[in-house]
């Protein structure tokens, strides 16, 4: 079976989709499938073409306005519009960029799977309103998909209410994390009560509401925010603002595996964003054996139903002082090991090739 998986970004760029992405498109290279990725290059520095471990990366270059607003689309668009009778099946990934778009628009003869990752909001007032106009256009690709995979049971009921989409064409897949790796992760050597903050530094992340609560715990605590993204220099205005000093430490730039090392020394994982479509986060912290503090919505309260060890606060609320007594509470709990089978790669990649054969 011939299967192509459109992903605005890929390998070695870093992310969640793009995670998703390549780590189902190997372990289905490795069963037989032909697998082609069609995404961007940005830079213009990479193969136009190239195999990463049995799959082949189909790369092309966006317009001068990068990845959301293309103007020269018709390499990758072209690309779809000519060949995708070449394949069994296309996996567009991701509501917020055009590609998905163009999948849905080239589509012939071939099944179709789109996977929104949809959060039904945009990250600032700006985004919100494109998303609220882009919604008439975007629902072509609900549309023309043979299925729609969400990641959470809140993404799914917020697609079915924005887009009317017919329950037998939804699915339910959560991604996966590498849960071995992450349990034989070695602790870094660390004094005092470490808090962990992992991923994109945007506003709506609200890593600035962890920071403020900085003030209101003792002296030994100390926050480590790993990550990168457009919210990073005010982060730091913030925490020189505050006068934190080394009490708050940003890293960027750190491969999976010493990522995973911070995950095994912190006392508690935090994440109060504002929107999410599932908290992959969230699950990390918990192969690590690690509390988790999430914000009280959707799919986050979603994860804290299912798993004793996550906690909820109303973290956009609650006054920081509040915030810094549920985090040194949160801290004290004891952990229990927890059944997260269904978050390993190997079973995430073998729903999806269920999936995939059950359409072609």
């Amino acid at each position: 079976m011939k299967i192509a998986q459109v992903s605005a970004a890929y390998y070695p760029h870093a992310g969640g989709i793009e995670t998703v992405v390549r780590e189902v498109s190997e372990r289905l290279a490795g069963r037989g499938f032909e697998i082609d990725i069609l995404t961007y290059d940005p830079s213009g520095k990479l193969d136009p073409c190239e195999v990463i471990s049995g799959v082949t990366v189909r790369r092309f270059r966006p317009g001068p306005w990068g990845w959301d607003f293309p103007s020269s689309i018709s390499s990758l668009s072209g690309y779809l519009a000519e060949n995708s009778r070449r394949y069994d099946l296309i996996h567009a990934h991701n509501y917020q960029s055009f590609p998905a778009l163009f999948v849905a628009r080239a589509k012939r003869e071939n099944r179709m799977v789109f996977s929104p990752y949809y959060h039904g909001t945009g990250r600032n007032l700006r985004r919100t309103l494109l998303h609220t106009l882009y919604r008439r256009v975007g629902k072509t690709i609900f549309e023309k998909a043979d299925r729609v995979i969400c990641i959470s049971q809140s993404e799914k009921a917020l697609v079915q209410r924005h887009f009317s989409v017919p329950h037998e064409k939804m699915n339910l897949i959560p991604p996966g994390v590498n849960q071995e790796a992450i349990a034989k992760a070695k602790s870094l050597a660390f004094d005092g009560v470490l808090l962990l903050y992992v991923g994109r530094l945007d506003k709506y992340k609200n890593v600035d509401l962890a920071m403020k609560a900085m003030p209101y715990l003792p002296p030994e605590y100390r926050l480590v925010v790993i990550g990168d993204g457009s919210y990073k220099e005010t982060l730091k205005q913030l925490a020189r603002r505050l006068h934190l000093g080394d009490r708050v430490r940003m890293i960027s730039g750190l491969s999976n595996e010493e990522v995973y090392r911070w995950y095994k020394t912190c006392n508690l994982v935090l994440l109060l964003s504002g929107q999410e479509s599932f908290g992959l986060v969230v699950i990390e912290g918990l192969a690590a054996g690690k509390p988790v503090l999430v914000n009280n919505i959707g799919p986050l309260a979603e994860l804290a139903a299912k798993f004793k060890q996550v906690y909820t606060v109303d973290a956009t609320t609650l006054p920081s002082s509040e915030l810094a007594k549920k985090i040194i509470q949160a801290c004290a709990k004891k952990t229990e090991p927890c059944d997260l089978s269904e978050y390993s790669w190997d079973s995430v990649a073998l729903k999806m090739e269920n999936l995939y054969k059950s359409l072609c």
